[in-house]
């Protein structure tokens, strides 16, 4: 990839609870040393690359409601067509309205190359789930790192991590 993206080597999901309330948020480790974590992300997706980063077999007998997540996890060797179509995903860029991230998923589908957005958590599952690489740009970390300073770091201790 070209100069100003930073590949992630470890992604790191958390869950936190209050009342009836849960949420997620997404530690990604890149290369360089540097971090760039998502917050606000779907329980569900935190569960998912949970199951995808264990070494056990995860039987939930107990849950008779699986996800979506749960279902391509139980599918991805056959799912060949969206593993040999995915080749990355790159997380480039940031709203300052939305206060959100996008990432950018790159397909080739039939000779044709194609740049998909997507939100963030459900494009490093995808990555996640074929074994395929993100990244993070040079541009976005630069925006993490100040928002992290304009808003003081989050406390992690009250995350559970589910890994």
């Amino acid at each position: 990839m070209s100069v100003g993206l930073y590949r992630v080597v470890d992604v790191e999901p958390m869950i936190t609870e209050d009342d009836d309330f849960e949420t997620g948020i997404l530690t990604c480790y890149l290369e360089n040393g540097d971090s760039l974590v998502l917050y606000n992300i779907p329980p569900e997706i935190a569960r998912a690359i949970g199951k995808l980063r264990s070494d056990d077999l995860i039987l939930d007998v107990g849950n008779d409601r699986d996800t979506i997540y749960d279902l391509l996890i139980m599918l991805a060797p056959r799912l060949d067509e969206i593993r040999n179509s995915l080749n990355s995903v790159v997380i480039d860029y940031f709203n300052f309205k939305t206060m959100t991230y996008r990432a950018s998923v790159y397909l080739e589908i039939d000779d044709i190359k194609v740049k998909k957005g997507m939100i963030p958590s459900h494009a490093i599952f995808l990555a996640l789930l074929f074994n395929k690489p993100v990244y993070i740009t040079d541009e976005v970390l630069k925006i993490s790192r100040e928002l992290n300073e304009s808003s003081g770091e989050g406390d992690e201790d009250d995350f559970a991590s589910i890994a």
